[in-house]
């Protein structure tokens, strides 16, 4: 039975893309790098769409909030969150300008220490609140029908859905795989 659980596996492969990031600007291979940042940040935006058009309006609809679940901070820090993905695309290219690159990559690495604990709380607001809460107010066939609706799927419901691979970027053929290659 399809869950909005089956999401967090999404979060671990989104998880795995911003690490193949950051060991391209450990390498000090910008480029790499950029790319990476390029296909982590296409597909979270991804996601947050997929979030913000279909689950937050549901759970907006249907579910009383508890503390600290409100609508407007799922979509503030998914605010924040593309914020930062900007500033740290406009940070590469400064770097590229650098005369000290590698402190460039020590001050982009240390800022992005904040995005990742963002994450982390994100996620787990979303796990104890907006997906398990969605799962108690939806039905099977709901939760199908919205995820044949979704940008990215969980591999979990590939099975039972169709996947959109024209619209979202893939995990199979990205900056890990051709991470892995070269």
């Amino acid at each position: 039975m399809p869950s909005f659980i089956d999401l967090l596996d999404l979060h671990k492969r989104l998880d795995k893309l911003f690490l193949e990031h950051q060991r391209w600007l450990i390498r000090l291979d910008l480029d790499r790098a950029e790319v990476a940042l390029d296909g982590y940040s296409a597909a979270l935006r991804a996601h947050i769409r997929d979030e913000e058009t279909y689950m937050i309006p549901l759970y907006g609809e249907r579910v009383t909030a508890p503390i600290g679940g409100a609508v407007e901070i799922f979509l503030n820090e998914h605010q924040k969150l593309r914020t930062l993905l900007d500033l740290f695309k406009q940070e590469i290219e400064k770097i590229r300008t650098m005369d000290d690159i590698e402190r460039g990559v020590l001050f982009l690495l240390d800022s992005q220490h904040l995005f990742k604990r963002l994450l982390v709380h994100h996620d787990s607001r979303e796990k104890k609140m907006l997906y398990s809460l969605l799962d108690q107010v939806t039905t099977e066939t709901e939760r199908l029908s919205l995820f044949q609706q979704l940008e990215l799927q969980p591999k979990s419901t590939c099975a039972a859905t169709v996947q959109r691979r024209d619209m979202a970027p893939s995990f199979s053929d990205g900056p890990i795989a051709a991470s892995q290659a070269g």
